[in-house]
Formats: structure tokens, C-alpha cells, sequence
């Protein structure tokens, strides 16, 4: 893609997001009734890792199938992948859902924790558009918010220590955001 096009993608990406946040307001409404807040399940390891105050705050959800809001219908066709990959978990805002078989694994929990850190460091327009161009330009594995989740998952399941871990998501995630804008 040249420049001209990377603008136009990023147009269309700006413009999507009322219909996005809309999408994703409405699929946690229609869920709120089943979320319960982390601090309340049986998982030991993650007061080890996170404040007290975020399990109290971030809340899981169990569904079947794990729901992307249709980008590709809201004029975004490059996320037609990503819209049918069959994803264990999600998180939109402090939510993040579950499908089997990782509902219960207290690793996921802890990778999902971590995008409600970084949800709350963007905010929801500034998340998704970094997602996004993340998504874009380096594919699902290697997106650079993915990539943090996941290396500091495989931290966890290694029982491995992450001083001042919040604080470190905090940083990393507004390098990667100034990154990728």
C-alpha cells in the first residue's frame, strides 16, 4: 500500500467507529446480565499480577461463541479475516468473553486482563484504532497489542515474576499507541 492509501484505510477506520463503539455498547448491554467481576472466581495467581481494584472492576463473561462487531459490513473489508477467526476470548472495555474451552483457564483471564489495561490507557476510540492498524499492518499474532498480551501470558503460565506489571502495560501500551499513530 502506498501512503495514499494507508490515509484513505485510516478515513475509513475513523469513520467506523461510531458504528463500532454502537456495536460493541449493545453486545455488552446485551450480556451485562452475565458478567461477573474476576475478583469473585476461584482463580489464586491473579491478585499475585493485578490490584485488587481491577479484579473488583473487570468482569468475564461465558458464551458460546465469541462475537466481533461485522467491520466488513461497516465498510472495512480488510477485517474479513478477523471477523471469521474463531477467537477463545475478546475483550471490549473492562468485559472481555469467554468461549469454551478457555472459560475457566486462569491464564486467559490474565491475557484478557491485560487489554482491559489497555482499553482503559487509549480509551475505546484510541484502542480500537491502534488495534486496528496493528491488525493491519502486522496480522492478528504479531499485532503489537497482541504480542504484548501474549508475552506476558506465557510470563504467567512460566509462574515467572512482572514487577510493577500495571504500570509496565500502562507504558508499553502508549509506546505502541504513539508507535502506530
Amino acid at each position: 500500500m502506498d501512503g495514499r492509501e494507508d490515509k484513505e484505510i485510516l478515513d475509513q477506520l475513523q469513520q467506523a467507529l461510531p458504528g463500532v463503539r454502537k456495536w460493541i455498547d449493545h453486545y455488552m448491554e446485551a450480556h451485562a446480565h452475565l458478567a461477573v467481576p474476576i475478583a469473585e472466581l476461584s482463580f489464586d495467581r491473579l491478585s499475585q499480577y493485578f490490584d485488587q481494584s481491577r479484579l473488583k472492576t473487570s468482569k468475564a463473561v461465558k458464551v458460546d461463541r465469541v462475537q466481533v462487531p461485522p467491520l466488513s459490513k461497516m465498510g472495512l473489508p480488510y477485517f474479513t479475516d478477523f471477523e471469521e477467526t474463531p477467537f477463545a476470548g475478546i475483550t471490549y472495555m473492562d468485559t472481555f468473553f469467554l468461549a469454551p474451552p478457555v472459560q475457566d483457564c486462569e491464564s486467559t483471564h490474565f491475557h484478557e486482563l491485560i487489554h482491559v489495561i489497555q482499553w482503559g490507557v487509549l480509551g475505546p476510540d484510541s484502542f480500537l484504532m491502534v488495534y486496528a492498524v496493528g491488525l493491519l499492518a502486522h496480522g492478528y499474532e504479531n499485532s503489537p497489542l497482541e504480542r504484548m498480551a501474549y508475552e506476558l501470558q506465557r510470563a504467567f503460565e512460566a509462574r515467572r515474576s512482572i514487577p510493577q506489571l500495571e504500570l509496565q502495560v500502562r507504558e508499553e501500551t502508549m509506546l505502541v499507541a504513539k508507535a502506530l499513530s
